[in-house]
This record gives C-alpha cells, sequence and structure tokens, in this order.
C-alpha cells in the first residue's frame, strides 16, 4: 500500500518528478561515462605497453614513439638504419630486441614487417590455424583483422600505402595469409605481421631492395644472435627499420641502455610505461572536470528531489490529513514519503546508468571504426552497484525534512482550515 500511494505521488507531478529524474539520471550518466572509459583506455594501454620495456627509434616525439610503435595509433617518427640499432641486441641485460617496420596498411590495419619472436615471444600468442611466415610476403593476421577482413589460410592481398587510407596500391606485391592468431585482446588482433623483408621488398626506394628466405629463430634470443651474425646477408645491414622493441633481462637495463641510446646522433628511447602515465597526466585534469560536473549535478538532482516532495506535501496536506482520520499511523506517512524520494533516486540512476553504457557503447564502435581498438558498452563494473545504493541513500536523505515534515503535521487544524 506504502508503495504504490509513493508510486501514485510521483506520476501525479510528472514535471517536478521528472526533473529530478532526469537530474539524477545526466549526473549518473556521466560517471558511468567517464569512469568506463578511463577504465577501458587504461586496461588497453597498460596491457600492452607492459609487454615492451624501451622503443628506440629516430628522434623526435617520445609519445609519438610509443603510440605509433607500442599502440599503432600514430604516424612514425621517422626510419632508422637496421645496423645503428645493433649494439641494443647485443646488451648484455636485453632479453629481445625485435625490429619492426611499418609504412603500408591494407583496409586501415597496419601491416608490420618483423620477426618471428614478435609473436611467438614478445606476445606469445596462439593460433588459431596455419603457422607462422617464413619468407617474404607470408602474412599472420591477428584475430580482429581476419574477423573484420574475412581472410582466411590462403587468402592474398595487396597493401596501400601509408597508415591511413590511401589511394596508392602496392598492387605488383601480393601478401599469402599462412596463419591466423587467436584473439588475444592485446594490439597484435590488429594488426597484420610479415617478414621484414615484405616491407623492404615493396618499398626499394627505402631500402636496398633484395629477398630472402627467413631461418626460422630458435627459442632464445641469444641463439637468434649467433645466427644472425652467422647467416647475416650484406644487404640486410643496410635496411633500415621503424623502431626497436626491447624487453629487458635484468632491471638493470633501465638504468644503462636508455641513456646510451640517447647519446646516439639518429636515435632515442621511449619507455611506454612513463609515456602512458604522462598521457594519463594529460587526460587527467578534464575526467576531473567531468566528475566535479557530475557531483554538481548531483547535488542539484538532491535540492530538486527536496523540493519536488516539500511542495508536494504542501498540495497533499488535506489528503495525508484524511489518511490519518483514515487509520494510517504517522510512520506510515513518514515512510511513504522517504520511498517516494528513494523511488525518485532509484529510476535516475538505473536511467542514467543505461544511458551512460548506450553512450560508452556509441563511443567504442567509434573507436573500433578509427583506431580498432577493443571497446564496448556492455562491461558493467561493481563500483555503479554502489552508485545504485549511494543515489537511494541520497534520495532517502533529501526527503527526511519533507518526510518529517509529514509526520509532524497536525490533523485536526489541517482538516478545520480545509
Amino acid at each position: 500500500m506504502i508503495l504504490r500511494y509513493s508510486v501514485r505521488n510521483i506520476i501525479t507531478k510528472p514535471l517536478s518528478s521528472g526533473l529530478s529524474v532526469l537530474l539524477m539520471a545526466i549526473s549518473i550518466m556521466i560517471i558511468v561515462l567517464a569512469y568506463s572509459t578511463m577504465s577501458q583506455l587504461s586496461s588497453n594501454f597498460n596491457q600492452n605497453a607492459n609487454k615492451i620495456d624501451l622503443v628506440v627509434g629516430a628522434k623526435g616525439s617520445r609519445m609519438q614513439l610509443v603510440l605509433c610503435n607500442v599502440f599503432h595509433i600514430d604516424q612514425p617518427t621517422g626510419n632508422i638504419p637496421l645496423q645503428s640499432v645493433n649494439f641494443v641486441q647485443e646488451h648484455p641485460f636485453v632479453d629481445l630486441a625485435i625490429p619492426i617496420s611499418l609504412g603500408d596498411n591494407y583496409k586501415k590495419f597496419r601491416i608490420v614487417g618483423t620477426k618471428p619472436s614478435f609473436i611467438n615471444e614478445l606476445y606469445q600468442a596462439n593460433f588459431l590455424e596455419g603457422e607462422i611466415f617464413s619468407k617474404s610476403l607470408e602474412v599472420v593476421a591477428g584475430a580482429q583483422v581476419a574477423q573484420e577482413l574475412n581472410l582466411s589460410i590462403g587468402s592474398t592481398f595487396s597493401g596501400s600505402h601509408g597508415l591511413g587510407e590511401s589511394i596508392h596500391d602496392h598492387g605488383d606485391f601480393t601478401y599469402r595469409v599462412v596463419g591466423i592468431l587467436a584473439k588475444s585482446g592485446e594490439v597484435i588482433d590488429q594488426l597484420l605481421m610479415t617478414p621484414l623483408e615484405s616491407v623492404w621488398d615493396v618499398h626499394p626506394e627505402e631500402h636496398n631492395k633484395g629477398s630472402f628466405e627467413l631461418k626460422q629463430e630458435k627459442e632464445h634470443h641469444h641463439h637468434d644472435h649467433d645466427h644472425d651474425h652467422n647467416h647475416q646477408h650484406h644487404d640486410h645491414e643496410a635496411k633500415d627499420i621503424t623502431a626497436m622493441l626491447v624487453k629487458y633481462g635484468s632491471p638493470r637495463g633501465k638504468f644503462t641502455l636508455p641513456s646510451s641510446v640517447n647519446k646516439k646522433d639518429m636515435l632515442m628511447a621511449a619507455e611506454p610505461a612513463v609515456e602512458i602515465q604522462q598521457l594519463f597526466q594529460l587526460i587527467q585534469p578534464a575526467v576531473d572536470v567531468l566528475y566535479k560536473l557530475s557531483w554538481l549535478i548531483f547535488c542539484l538532482a538532491m535540492v530538486s528531489v527536496f523540493i519536488t516532495l516539500l511542495n508536494s506535501l504542501k498540495d497533499r496536506k488535506y489528503e495525508i490529513a484524511m489518511m490519518r482520520a483514515g487509520g494510517a499511523t504517522s510512520t506510515t506517512v513518514f515512510m511513504s514519503v522517504l520511498i517516494e524520494g528513494a523511488l525518485i533516486s532509484l529510476i535516475g540512476s538505473f536511467i542514467g546508468i543505461i544511458l551512460g553504457h548506450f553512450l560508452m557503447e556509441l563511443l567504442a564502435n567509434y573507436m573500433i571504426s578509427s583506431y580498432n581498438y577493443d571497446f564496448t558498452g556492455l562491461m558493467f563494473y561493481p563500483f555503479e552497484f554502489i552508485l545504485i545504493l549511494g543515489s537511494l541513500l541520497i534520495g532517502m536523505i533529501s526527503a527526511l525534512y519533507p518526510a518529517y515534515t509529514a509526520y509532524k503535521l497536525n490533523i485536526a487544524q489541517t482538516l478545520k482550515q480545509s
């Protein structure tokens, strides 16, 4: 009975109740959207940044160097000679040093020239089908690329120049898919990986032209280095790469290698963990503004609930007095007003959470289409349950004074005045 009465009172005051619900919904929506965006950004970035300790590339912006070569969402700072980073591979504190070469894409998915260790050791990716590339123009497709472009073993395609949409196709060079990776939730899902020789062959004007079979890499990188030194072709040394991705074998590498790299005229070292932290420091003020705005609107919603219930009581004094005269206790009246405030807040918080996830899904579609990163509006967080409980509590607190006013209503005087 109390619940039905509270619901009826909300329905009979659609404008004032609706305003309170709207303000509550907007505040919750902003909180959910900001939290969900930052949470997924942080998860995506940190998951990939943790794979790589250092990026060595051409001098320029360190942030750009990391975003391009680790997260694949920016342009390269330039190319560097492969021989200029040989000392990185030979450094005693380096466990993995993997060259990558960028420059082309296929339907906006980046073609990355690299070594098998990029897949097998750095990302430790599993194959859904097929095998690792072994010669120029063979490709291993990430799970997301294969799914969106309907690639399968044996599929062929030609790349386009640049890392975005381009009208310049390399039609004389045909890639063939030899492997497809299982979904990992990491950046490798959105890449087309091929031997370094593929990029060098497709861009003879930028790299001394030459194609040769790759030897299978050994399980341990030190064996790799011996193999490379014994079998490396003369032209290999003269080739350019975009960057070298480094994984330390010892924490001491962090204190020695970056400074050694930065002393070189054409080289620059960037630490993904540091750059991502700086990126989030740049973003955080804008997020803080959103949170403050949402809490301001939340406070306005509290005031609105308070005013709505107080004004409603003024119009319902006679009705409440008749309820009391008909046998309803003062506690029943008190509880009905409290429940009314709680319901307004509860409805607003539910609508806000739904709107927040809806907008996040729209943002996710944009992020996926623009950057190929895995975002979703269908991920729910434990803190949302706390938001609902908090909204419920705030609604009841806002209703306390109006409920107390109804509780203390003088029945005889009210009926006499009416």
